[in-house]
């Protein structure tokens, strides 16, 4: 095996579980409002900073999940944009 072969390899299982741990954050949130769910609007990093114990996520890994899981953001009394995140409680 070539060390091309190697490397598109292993960025394949980088992928795959950046992909997994996402989904396992977002499992019991969602994008749109439901009932037994409260808003916890977070800021990428916010996101960033919580799964950084376990693999560090790029910021662009974390913009593009939320986009292609339909989060949008929104805006705190603050004026701060954040993504608007609803969890299950």
């Amino acid at each position: 095996m070539s060390r091309i072969e190697v490397s598109n390899q292993e960025g394949t299982k980088e992928a795959a579980f950046v992909q997994q741990l996402l989904d396992s954050y977002f499992a019991f949130r969602d994008c749109l409002p439901k009932n037994g769910y409260i808003q916890e609007n977070k800021t990428t990093q916010q996101i960033q900073d919580e799964l950084e114990p376990m693999y560090s996520v790029t910021t662009g890994e974390i913009v593009g999940y939320m986009l292609d899981h339909s989060y949008s953001t929104t805006s705190e009394q603050d004026g701060t944009v954040c993504w608007a995140i609803w969890r299950q409680v």
